[in-house]
């Protein structure tokens, strides 16, 4: 069976969902190919400031008494680290980041993305999109353009613009035509689960038991409503090989790590029989993410370090982006500028967020130098100026993406700067720091006074 419809979109997760809801909005026929069935465990659930806005313009309610319990209130981020966790402080904009020239909103939500991402479905399909219950198995290229896409049900999906939405494991079109990527981290992974727990106030916890250690490891508490939270425990995929080599299993590793975390203790002895999940991801984009016909959005265009809490920001701005970008090439013809517009927004986005973390948080030099605490908030000033920035200025034009373009770009480049700079004053006071050996004069000196005699200035 073919298929003709104006978008084809390969992948239903949240990216893919708004993409499709933006495109049906502006009349156009959208298929979503979707096989897996909703809902379904994601990761994702603590939000940064620019995501309310978002979501609202997606039809998200917002009210505390809304139908769906699918939104909890966030009120900072406590941050918690050290050898039996005994440094704790907070992380949150102080009220003149929402004044000129920052605009920082100071609201913000941890999200249920079970209940979350099923309301984006129930949007999709009042908006008229069409899903398509199967796998994509086969993506038909002809140069550089997506001819079509092939199901594993056999049905043949011929559109005249593809969306790749496919997530970082996926990325369908990418592999297809053999795109570039440049990874921005090193692997990391992940194991998590959801407890029946009432969480200890409002606050995102982020937890640190090993702050000095070369590889960061790193926990999540995010309270889901007033009886749930998540927990998760993040270590890089070569140390998780290392404890797996050892032996260990999934639930051992998980429950270990968390160990180090005394507020976490009775949760584990709680909940000995919770479903565990378990996910990898390294940090990339791709250098290419559109073409002629089709483009990348959400993790199969890039993939945000979920430290960063802007996993679900970056999927609705590149659905917001996409949608546009896609109505206006089929309304005007495809424009190089639109594609330029597009590619130096949304992914590059990703990128800089992912290169600040990697220069502050991850870097260890600058991470033992400075301490946990001035590192997370080094990232953290970036991230939220930089996130502001791009939301007042919003990419709705070329004139404004070039500014946002041109925003991002000073921000890396602060980045880059900072990161060296706080390299070589590390370098160089641990150089300091380095007993020295003596000097000749002073060695023959120290020999001499040991053995009794007296060494006079010449001899």
């Amino acid at each position: 069976m073919t298929t003709r419809p104006d978008v084809a979109i390969a992948g239903g997760g949240l990216a893919g969902l708004a993409t499709a809801i933006g495109l049906a909005r502006r009349q156009l026929r959208v298929v979503c190919i979707e096989t897996a069935p909703w809902p379904r465990p994601a990761v994702g659930e603590s939000l940064e400031f620019s995501a309310p806005r978002l979501l609202a313009e997606l039809g998200v309610e917002q009210a505390a008494d809304a139908r769906r319990p699918h939104l909890f209130p966030k009120t900072s981020v406590r941050v918690v680290g050290g050898a039996g966790c005994d440094e704790e402080f907070t992380v949150w904009p102080p009220t003149w980041f929402s004044l000129p020239p920052i605009w920082c909103s100071r609201v913000a939500f941890h999200t249920d993305r079970t209940e979350l991402d099923h309301l984006v479905l129930e949007l999709a399909i009042d908006a008229g999109v069409e899903i398509l219950p199967e796998r994509v198995t086969t993506v038909e290229t002809d140069d550089d353009c997506v001819e079509a896409v092939v199901t594993n049900g056999g049905s043949r999906v011929e559109a005249a613009w593809f969306v790749d939405a496919s997530g970082h494991v996926g990325r369908l079109v990418a592999r297809a035509l053999e795109l570039e990527r440049e990874l921005l981290g090193d692997p990391q992974a992940a194991y998590w689960a959801r407890f029946d727990e009432a969480p200890d106030g409002h606050a995102t916890g982020l937890y640190f038991p090993e702050p000095g250690h070369r590889d960061l490891t790193w926990a999540w508490e995010i309270p889901l409503n007033e009886q749930e939270v998540s927990v998760g425990v993040v270590m890089s995929a070569e140390r998780l090989a290392r404890f797996r080599a050892g032996g260990a299993q999934p639930r051992e590793i998980f429950e270990d790590r968390l160990r180090a975390i005394p507020r976490l203790n009775h949760v584990i002895d709680g909940h000995p029989d919770v479903e565990l999940h378990a996910t990898s991801y390294t940090p990339y984009r791709h250098r290419r993410t559109i073409g002629p016909n089709w483009l990348l959005v959400g993790d199969a265009s890039a993939m945000v370090d979920p430290l960063t809490s802007n996993g679900v920001t970056s999927a609705l701005r590149h659905a917001d982006q996409a949608a546009r970008t896609i109505s206006v090439a089929l309304d005007r013809g495809r424009r190089r500028r639109d594609r330029w517009a597009y590619e130096h927004t949304a992914p590059a986005m990703v990128a800089t967020l992912d290169r600040a973390m990697e220069s502050f948080l991850y870097e260890p030099e600058v991470r033992r130098r400075l301490g946990l605490r001035w590192a997370v908030t080094l990232y953290a000033a970036t991230g939220v100026i930089t996130n502001s920035l791009y939301a007042k200025l919003r990419p709705t034009t070329v004139t404004r993406a070039t500014a946002c373009a041109a925003m991002l770009a000073v921000s890396r480049a602060w980045t880059r700067i900072a990161r060296c700079v706080l390299v070589l004053v590390s370098r160089h006071v641990d150089r300091d720091s380095e007993p020295r050996p003596p000097a000749p004069r002073e060695l023959e000196i120290a020999e001499a006074a040991a053995k009794g005699e007296r060494v006079g200035v010449g001899g």
